[in-house]
């Protein structure tokens, strides 16, 4: 076990802070009551398993720089502890836990076997350049210091990571490369995902998995909606990974994308953007900003576009009580984590803007992780085609279930995504004997 703090249930106390109020925290509360759950069971459910946070004395450039990190263990009831690594200046404990649960429920929704888990590492990249005396943004340095801090991060849990409790993957701020380092540490292919083309156990489709599941829940979302898809009209925040595999996707099924932003900036055509030529432009820019496809776009304008289909798919929270009241679209496609918040939903609702699950949505990445995970096992390999075509159908299964307790319970998509993974975590902590069987009565 990594020289750094354990933290078990009673982790508010050891801490000395108190967990923040949070929207899974609640769906998992309102999900356990409707299902006549315990109080015990229920907090069982929320709570994490382990929490270790650590220090990464790390050597940049002949110069040692501490970076600050933490792991979060959340729920393995079904399967290895399963998440991404956050590489940002604002990473927290509180922030992490609640990713780590977010992977339990969308784990089991999605009906994968696996658990939840989360890394997130407080890397300031803006106090770097500051430190080093470089100018942003330079690839080549950023590339180095992640890899630096990576592989670092790879030799402090290589146990966890060698003995399948933990089992990393790419997140905001990391990707094949930095989990390259990973692999070198352990020398284990099925000790981490998102791995790149050519190294053991990587799998096709994995990289843009997480992108396809966003597009087909979309096309999902423009099927219910009764719209032609040839007239639709969509616009998405955030042009990493997943935003511009999202686009990339929706583009070849003729969708137009009219808007698209970054952290930077953004850029708007009200005929449709080329997102050939933006793909091209934002590898070698890393924004979109200033693309002359079209004219500039800020975050803000974006929320308000008169468009079919919203796709935030940058950070969480952005929906909220101050711009849910300008989004025109009418549906809103979670490619973020909980982009929305309670507030915010309950002003989509009252707009009759339907919101399609981002546990669902943006789930494409960890279905195809378990493919990596047993091909990495069994050194078998799949084409990039059949392993979309099963991130399509695991979200298609996930959506239809969902639909059904929508139906059934009279609640919203959310909470009835929410349940479905509740119910499923709590049978398999039930069977295991880690919570009492008895109910509310």
């Amino acid at each position: 076990m990594p020289d750094s703090m354990m933290l078990n249930h009673d982790m508010e106390g050891l801490i000395g802070s108190r967990e923040p109020d949070n929207i899974s925290g609640e769906l998992i509360r309102r999900a356990g009551a409707r299902l006549g759950l315990s109080r015990e069971a229920i907090g069982e459910l929320i709570k994490p398993q382990n929490i270790y946070a650590f220090r990464l004395p790390v050597l940049l450039y002949g110069r040692v720089v501490n970076i600050w990190g933490c792991v979060v263990l959340h729920n393995n009831a079904r399967g290895p502890y399963k998440g991404g690594v956050r590489l940002a200046p604002d990473v927290d404990i509180w922030e992490t836990t609640e990713l780590a649960r977010l992977m339990t429920l969308k784990t089991a929704v999605t009906d994968i076997e696996f658990g939840g888990g989360k890394t997130g590492i407080r890397l300031d990249m803006s106090r770097l350049y500051k430190i080093y005396g470089r100018t942003p943004r330079d690839p080549e340095f950023e590339t180095n210091v992640k890899r630096n801090v990576l592989r670092d991060f790879g030799l402090e849990f290589k146990d966890i990571f060698t003995r399948h409790i933990y089992i990393p993957a790419p997140d905001m701020g990391t990707g094949p490369l930095e989990m390259t380092q990973i692999y070198n540490a352990t020398m284990d292919p099925a000790s981490v995902t998102g791995k790149p083309q050519g190294i053991q156990g990587w799998l096709p489709g994995r990289k843009e998995s997480t992108g396809y599941g966003v597009a087909a829940s979309t096309l999902k979302a423009i099927d219910i909606l009764g719209l032609d898809p040839k007239s639709v009209k969509v616009a998405i925040q955030g042009f990493g990974n997943v935003g511009s595999h999202t686009a990339m996707f929706l583009h070849e099924k003729g969708i137009k994308i009219v808007g698209i932003t970054d952290i930077n900036g953004g850029v708007y055509n009200k005929d449709g953007l080329d997102i050939e030529k933006l793909l091209e432009y934002a590898e070698k820019t890393m924004t979109v900003a200033g693309f002359d496809g079209g004219v500039p776009l800020t975050n803000e304008e974006l929320f308000s576009l008169d468009v079919d289909i919203l796709i935030p798919a940058a950070t969480g929270h952005v929906i909220n009580k101050d711009t849910a009241p300008i989004i025109k679209a009418k549906a809103v496609v979670g490619a973020a984590n909980m982009p929305v918040t309670p507030d915010g939903m309950e002003i989509l609702e009252s707009k009759g803007i339907m919101f399609f699950p981002d546990i669902i949505a943006n789930a494409g990445g960890v279905i195809a992780s378990q493919l990596e995970y047993s091909g990495s096992l069994s050194a078998r390999q799949r084409t990039k085609e059949r392993v979309l075509e099963i991130v399509g159908e695991k979200i298609e299964d996930a959506f239809e279930r969902t639909v059904e307790i929508a139906r059934q319970e009279k609640v919203n998509l959310t909470e009835a995504a929410i349940q479905l993974a509740v119910m499923r975590v709590h049978d398999a902590m039930m069977q295991r004997g880690w919570v009492s069987t008895t109910t509310i009565a």
